[in-house]
């Protein structure tokens, strides 16, 4: 299971108050033994509008390891202008499972392309993209999103139970589980939100995760990122 720390960006600056650029972040992270770094582009989230990927494409092309770009993406062309830009790959909004159509069209991306499945309660909650489709993917089953995703041919999914980001309230393993039973192993599953511990990385990387994205724990120091990757293997 890969350790994937998360930088949230707004206006060109982290939004947690680190006290560090974007840039100088990034580099301190790869120092200390990231292997992949995790973009969240909350202009874009917030707004549907971004000033951010030249400087995050510009980090993502000289980091040195894979970068990865959330955000509310929910169309194909722009995910491929980030990825043609130098992002190794891109998150799609659960806004992208108001379009079958747009699976589809996103399973093409191959490992690229992963989307997310942001639930509240077990029903699609998208924070960002389309607002048509926004309409049409809130309240849907989670479970039944999953199933659909992989019937388009989705390599990844990422899940995350918005109850728990940014509270250090424990990560999505209800979630996991219950994905896991309609997706099998057919679908690598991603996760996020709520990390709290390195008990909670080992309860991840149990149920054969392919990578957890952590933010929060990692800026407060709550464990290293070689602990974190020891404990994945564990």
């Amino acid at each position: 299971m890969v350790i994937v720390p998360s930088l949230d960006v707004r206006a060109a600056r982290l939004s947690n108050g680190l006290g560090q650029t974007v840039v100088a972040r990034a580099r301190d992270l790869v120092v200390e033994g990231a292997e992949e770094l995790h973009f969240v582009d909350l202009d874009r989230a917030e707004t549907g509008e971004s000033t951010n990927l030249e400087l995050l494409a510009g980090i993502a092309r000289t980091a040195g390891v894979p970068c990865r770009l959330a955000g509310g993406i929910s169309g194909v062309d722009e995910a491929r202008r980030a990825i043609d830009g130098g992002f190794a790959g891109v998150l799609f909004s659960s806004a992208v499972f108001g379009d079958d159509e747009l699976l589809r069209e996103i399973a093409g991306l191959g490992d690229r392309g992963i989307v997310e499945i942001e639930a509240r309660a077990g029903f699609l909650a998208p924070r960002g993209g389309d607002p048509g489709l926004v309409a049409v993917a809130t309240g849907r089953g989670a479970l039944a999103a999953a199933r659909a995703a992989q019937l388009a041919g989705v390599r990844g999914l990422y899940l995350i139970d918005l109850t728990a980001e940014g509270r250090l309230a424990g990560p999505p393993l209800a979630l996991v589980d219950a994905v896991r039973g309609v997706v099998r192993d057919r679908v690598a599953l991603h996760a996020g939100g709520g990390v709290r511990d390195l008990d909670d990385i080992r309860a991840l990387a149990s149920r054969g995760v392919s990578s957890v994205v952590i933010g929060r724990a990692l800026a407060e120091k709550r464990f290293t990122i070689r602990a974190a990757q020891q404990a994945s293997k564990a």
